[in-house]
């Protein structure tokens, strides 16, 4: 097809080689100690609700959390939360509201860095007071 779209088919699989000459352990090298983020959405309902969280296998330093309510509100009904990483707490009993952000860019979140081992037990547990809110929970990692 002559009309055909390019998508980047023909992009080659380890790009570094063609700037700095990296060789592919190199490159895998450098791939694995970029930050990544992932999401979670939580339905929290009245009373105390806990959630598991998982990452990655090759997960290894967790670097912070956002925690933002919907539609970037204020959290009404959730009075606090707790969040554990290998049964450390990590931040305890804490007003949800202090952690929120409204407007994120990749340099905004809460810098908590704890190393990781890829099996790692990280959970989220929060205090709701009234009806059920949704809470969005962003990890950076490594």
């Amino acid at each position: 097809m002559d009309d055909a779209i390019d998508y980047g088919l023909n992009t080659p699989q380890f790009p570094g080689q063609q700037v700095k000459n990296f060789g592919i352990e190199q490159i895998r090298t450098l791939t694995k100690k970029q930050r990544r983020t992932k999401g979670f959405r939580f339905n929290v309902p009245t009373g105390d609700s806990t959630n598991d969280i998982q990452l990655s296998g090759t997960a290894r330093i967790l670097l912070g959390i956002n925690l933002i309510g919907v539609s970037n509100s204020y959290f009404n009904n959730v009075v606090s939360f707790q969040f554990k990483v290998n049964n450390e707490i990590v931040i305890d009993q804490t007003d949800p509201n202090f952690f929120l952000k409204t407007s994120l860019n990749s340099q905004e979140y809460y810098s908590i860095p704890r190393p990781l081992s890829g099996t790692d037990q990280i959970t989220i547990t929060f205090k709701n007071s009234g009806e059920t809110e949704i809470a969005n929970l962003q990890i950076w990692y490594i």
